[in-house]
């Protein structure tokens, strides 16, 4: 069922908000490590903690949000399908040139949802780490409070 643009424009230029600062911060630091826990299934459990440093894998926003896209993650105990439709990802540091194309070690995400019998409901938001050529790491998972 396709839902009217104004729907969701809304939540986007929220997201929009939440996310316009993350293009320029600073690498996740050594307070906040834990281990990177690779994940290629289609189903992700979120990790409170965030690998200091994943290595030198990078990727750019294009195919982040592609391996993204079809996985479930459980954010606060609650399934959420990552749809690319309604999710946003800004890079985290400094980006790397590929070619043509920036790439990040690091991003933060938010996945907008759309619970049964509401228009809008709280947005999950999430730290991704790549740490392969087709691996990543979900950490830091929370529903949004605005």
């Amino acid at each position: 069922m396709t839902r009217p643009a104004a729907v969701i424009a809304a939540p986007l230029a929220a997201a929009a908000v939440v996310l316009g600062g993350c293009g320029g911060g600073s690498q996740p630091t050594a307070s906040t490590a834990g281990r990177p826990v690779a994940t290629t299934g289609g189903t992700t459990s979120a990790s409170p903690a965030t690998p200091a440093v994943t290595g030198r894998v990078a990727w750019p926003q294009r195919k982040l949000v592609r391996r993204l896209h079809g996985r479930i993650i459980y954010v606060e105990g609650r399934r959420v399908a990552v749809d690319r439709s309604t999710i946003t990802c800004g890079g985290v540091g400094r980006a790397q040139r590929r070619d043509h194309t920036l790439a990040w070690t690091g991003f933060h995400c938010v996945q907008l949802t759309f619970p049964a019998g509401a228009v809008a409901g709280p947005d999950a938001v999430f730290d991704v780490y790549p740490t392969g050529p087709r691996t990543l790491h979900i950490a830091a998972a929370r529903f949004a409070r605005y």
